[in-house]
């Protein structure tokens, strides 16, 4: 029979587990949309994640309202990232995809510099009062912003399906994603379609960086590096250009790495076991979990 004791910290576990999973999702559902659509590794997404953090933290210092700080990262981010299709991508969309991919690792690490360049080196302090403490559930201390970061998620997937269910825009991001030539002769504007993708996936993005950074209360030029290897772990794991397979995969890894490093002796750090995991599956599912042969 589980004690009280054991069954808070269980309670507490699992919700750990499901906010870190959503801030994973966060990252892997723009790198899915964006491969779907151009079948490029858009590895400076994790650079948008931490432009994300950067900009939220500049409009929370500038209005003190979290709300505005999330609405005002995820605009400007998402139009970086329109920005980043437009004159990095499409000029070398006719050219071999490892020249994106090259172009992609290259921008990313100038974003790093950039970020380190105007921001400094250093951690800066993202402590927001309103979501600060914990609520206390049945005897159970949970964390206010665990919650958020928990309920942000489960809004935005659901208003992201809806528009790629219910909408033109979202029939025309999925006939691009399917085949882009055949979309173009149909009339669609696979570039809307493109630019959509791409302000979609860095505004979700930034939500994501925002939310870290008031989760541990630190903004950084480098914390996106390590989450945007995972996100690209994700897409791998959940099955190339799928997106209920990345989210799938980013809620197994979290509670995979919450229960791996507390209830086991394995030595790997949490870092370790979405490689191990990524290794694992391709050993014995190749196209991911949700991905067709």
């Amino acid at each position: 029979m589980v004690s009280p004791v054991n069954a808070a910290l269980i309670v507490q576990q699992l919700v750990n587990a499901l906010a870190l999973g959503s801030i994973y999702a966060m990252i892997a559902v723009g790198l899915a949309l964006i491969y779907g659509v151009l079948r490029v590794l858009h590895i400076a997404h994790a650079g948008i994640f931490t432009a994300g953090a950067y900009l939220g933290l500049y409009f929370y210092l500038l209005t003190a309202n979290l709300t505005v700080a999330i609405l005002g990262a995820m605009i400007v981010a998402g139009l970086i990232g329109v920005a980043i299709e437009r004159f990095v991508y499409r000029p070398m969309l006719s050219k071999p995809r490892i020249v994106a991919l090259i172009a992609s690792i290259g921008l990313f690490i100038c974003l790093s510099d950039i970020f380190r360049i105007l921001a400094g080196p250093d951690q800066l302090a993202f402590d927001v009062k309103s979501i600060g403490g914990a609520l206390d559930v049945a005897g159970i201390s949970l964390p206010r912003v665990e919650f958020l970061i928990a309920g942000g998620t489960v809004a935005i997937f659901a208003t992201l399906w809806l528009l790629l269910q219910h909408t033109s825009l979202g029939f025309a991001i999925r006939a691009t994603a399917q085949n882009i030539e055949t979309a173009q002769i149909m009339g669609i504007d696979t570039n809307r379609s493109i630019q959509s993708v791409f302000f979609i996936g860095s505004a979700i993005a930034a939500f994501g960086g925002v939310m870290v950074g008031t989760l541990y209360d630190a903004v950084y030029p480098s914390m996106g590096d390590m989450v945007g290897y995972k996100g690209l772990a994700l897409i791998v794991i959940g099955g190339f250009g799928s997106l209920t397979g990345a989210v799938l995969a980013a809620f197994l890894l979290g509670i995979a790495e919450t229960v791996l490093t507390t209830y086991s002796n394995i030595p790997l750090s949490r870092d370790g076991v979405a490689m191990l995991m990524l290794v694992i599956l391709i050993l014995v599912r190749p196209q991911g979990l949700l991905g067709r042969r």
